[in-house]
C-alpha cells in the first residue's frame, strides 16, 4: 500500500466519542477537542463518530448567513428538516441516521502544512478503507453532487463522502491566548435516504435564493448503494476502527484509544 503524509502525527488518540444529548453539540465536538489539541492538553485527534438519529441538514455558517439564509433555514426547520450549522466550510449535506464522518484534530504546524495537504490526509484513509471493500474508490471531483468540492471520495465516479476544513488560532503550542488546530472532517454517506436527502438540499438552496447551487442525485451514493449490502452506520464504525487500528500502525502511527 502507499505510505502517507508524513504529516501525520506520530501518536493519535483514536476516538469513537459521541455526544448523546444534542446533535449540534455532538458535531461541535470536534471544536472542544480541537482546543484541548491546541493547548497541547491532548493527543492530535482521530475522530469515527456518528450523527445522532435527528434527519436534517448540517450547512456552514455562510449558508445561513443574511436575512434569506435565516428564513430559509425557519422554513426547513418548519418542514421537519432542522439544520445544524457547523464550523467548518462547504454547502449542505446530509444529518441523520445513516451518515458516519471522520474528523482529524490535529494541531496547527509552522511547516508544510496546507489545506491540500489536509485533505490529503483525510481521503487517503477512507479511499484505502473502501477500496479495502472491494470498492472502486478515489478522490476526485463530482461535478453535480451537493458540497463538491476537488476532494471528494467517490466509488466508480459517485460521490460517498464530502470533505471541509477548519483552521483556528495560531500556532499549537505557542505563547498564544489562542493556540490554533486544523479540523479536518469526512462526512459519509452509509445508508441514507439520498432522495430525501438531497431533495431537502435542493429545497434550501432554492429557498435562500441560491439557484447557482445544483445538486444531481445520480451524482452520489451510499455505502450501502454501492456495495449492494445492507450496511449501517454502526456496522461502518466499527469496520472503520478496525481498519485503521490495523492500518495507522504500519504507516508508523500508533494509535491510542480514547478514554
Amino acid at each position: 500500500m502507499t505510505s502517507w503524509d508524513p504529516l501525520w502525527p506520530s501518536e493519535v488518540e483514536l476516538s469513537v466519542d459521541e455526544v448523546p444529548d444534542s446533535p449540534l453539540d455532538n458535531i461541535l465536538y470536534d471544536d472542544k477537542l480541537g482546543e484541548q489539541v491546541a493547548r497541547r492538553e491532548r493527543l492530535p485527534v482521530v475522530r469515527v463518530w456518528r450523527h445522532l438519529p435527528v434527519t436534517g441538514l448540517v450547512v456552514s455558517r455562510r449558508d445561513v448567513a443574511g436575512p434569506a439564509g435565516q428564513m430559509a433555514m425557519a422554513r426547513m426547520e418548519s418542514e421537519g428538516w432542522p439544520l445544524f450549522v457547523r464550523s467548518t466550510g462547504g454547502t449542505a449535506v446530509p444529518h441523520g441516521e445513516g451518515m458516519l464522518n471522520l474528523s482529524l484534530v490535529f494541531p496547527r504546524q509552522a511547516e508544510g502544512a496546507t489545506t491540500d495537504r489536509y485533505y490529503r490526509l483525510l481521503c487517503q484513509p477512507l479511499v484505502e478503507w473502501l477500496r479495502g471493500l472491494r470498492l472502486d474508490a478515489e478522490m476526485t471531483d463530482v461535478p453535480g453532487s451537493y458540497c463538491d468540492g476537488n476532494y471528494n471520495v467517490a466509488i466508480r465516479g459517485r460521490k460517498v463522502v464530502g470533505t471541509a476544513q477548519a483552521w483556528r488560532g495560531g500556532l499549537a503550542g505557542m505563547a498564544s491566548r489562542h493556540p490554533g488546530y486544523v479540523l479536518a472532517h469526512g462526512c459519509i454517506s452509509i445508508s441514507v435516504d439520498l432522495d430525501a436527502a438531497i431533495a431537502a438540499i435542493q429545497r434550501f438552496y432554492r429557498y435562500a435564493g441560491r439557484d447557482e447551487v445544483r445538486i444531481e442525485r445520480d451524482k452520489a451514493t451510499t455505502l450501502a448503494e454501492a456495495s449492494s449490502a445492507a450496511w449501517t452506520s454502526g456496522a461502518a464504525k466499527a469496520s472503520l476502527v478496525d481498519f485503521l487500528l490495523s492500518r495507522l500502525p504500519e504507516v508508523g502511527v500508533t494509535p491510542r484509544l480514547g478514554p
